[in-house]
């Protein structure tokens, strides 16, 4: 079943968390993308909360006690708060029967959410199988169609040597661009230690601890100093951020042209296959940096900012405050 968490364990290096508590104090925001602010109890201590408006949460009650489902955590003036964005739910509880309910609830919800998420991966010995004849009887049949289609070009003379041997020159070309993409980038292993913001990590290569900034991305940042304004995107970006890369084991990718230095660098990082930076793009949680242009990966980085503008996502969102 899922669990609570009690204010007082609360961890920011632990989100999402569901918690049982009472809306002590609730007020109207001044800030633009914060619909109410408040202070929530339970019976091991009071925490500060912010219900952002893009959150599916339309109001909270005072005095009502609600079990909160996904909410993050973030600092605001060095201050830990409960953040309840987009991700978050609230569900009105009178007494430890309606608790358990609700924790029935979310603990269904969450079993549907990862059978989904695996149902794909599931091929019965029979399915794949019938999964190889397919492709057996496809890959037949499509050489069947091109052997016919280039019999028909040759002998209308629609397809000459000449052309051929551009084809596969041209093929070669692209080959050989690819290969050069490959060569200009330096790789890496390790383990991230510690997310410091949307867009910087501390990763464990060997026994050396390397700070890593995301290439190609201009990440709203945290105030550098207490009692400054925070960017409420610094803190998406750095709770979506500890979601992607906390404790994963990653692939570091540097361009030649800008190697690593004094354990700190500018890199591509990949969980798998997944490319973080674009991550955070298609989020809007980030843009790309001038420089962006010039990097190997620039068609792939630009794609996911295009996406997320179009969407008005994030940064891109109309008013959006960004640092």
């Amino acid at each position: 079943m899922a669990q609570l968490t009690k204010i007082q364990q609360l961890n920011p290096d632990r989100v999402p968390v569901t918690i049982k508590a009472r809306v002590i104090s609730l007020w109207s925001s001044s800030r633009e993308l914060v619909a109410r602010e408040g202070r929530l109890e339970d019976e091991t201590g009071i925490i500060p909360f912010t219900l952002w408006k893009s959150s599916g949460i339309k109001d909270l009650e005072k005095d009502r006690q609600y079990v909160f489902q996904r909410a993050g955590l973030g600092k605001r003036d060095g201050e830990l708060r409960v953040q309840l964005d987009e991700r978050s739910w609230a569900y009105p509880v009178n007494d430890e029967t309606d608790v358990y309910r609700v924790m029935i609830k979310i603990t269904q919800q969450e079993q549907a959410e990862r059978k989904r998420l695996m149902k794909g991966a599931r091929i019965t010995k029979a399915d794949r199988g019938r999964l190889r004849s397919s492709k057996f009887g496809i890959v037949i049949a499509a050489g069947f169609i091109t052997w016919l289609l280039v019999m028909i070009l040759v002998f209308t003379d629609l397809i000459t040597e000449e052309k051929i041997r551009n084809f596969f020159q041209g093929r070669r070309a692209l080959r050989q661009s690819e290969a050069a993409r490959k060569a200009a980038t330096i790789s890496r292993e390790g383990t991230v230690e510690e997310v410091l913001e949307g867009g910087i990590i501390r990763v464990k290569i060997g026994e050396d601890l390397w700070t890593i900034h995301y290439l190609g991305l201009d990440v709203p940042r945290l105030p550098a100093t207490k009692g400054s304004r925070v960017d409420p995107l610094a803190l998406q970006a750095l709770n979506f951020n500890k979601y992607l890369a906390r404790d994963k084991k990653v692939r570091l990718e540097f361009e030649e042209w800008l190697p690593p230095e004094d354990e700190e660098a500018r890199a591509y990082v990949f969980d798998g296959e997944k490319m973080l930076n674009t991550a955070l793009l298609e989020r809007g949680l980030a843009r790309l940096r001038k420089e962006a242009g010039k990097l190997s990966y620039a068609e792939r980085l630009t794609r996911a900012e295009e996406s997320a503008r179009s969407a008005r996502k994030g940064v891109w969102r109309k008013n959006a405050l960004v640092k």
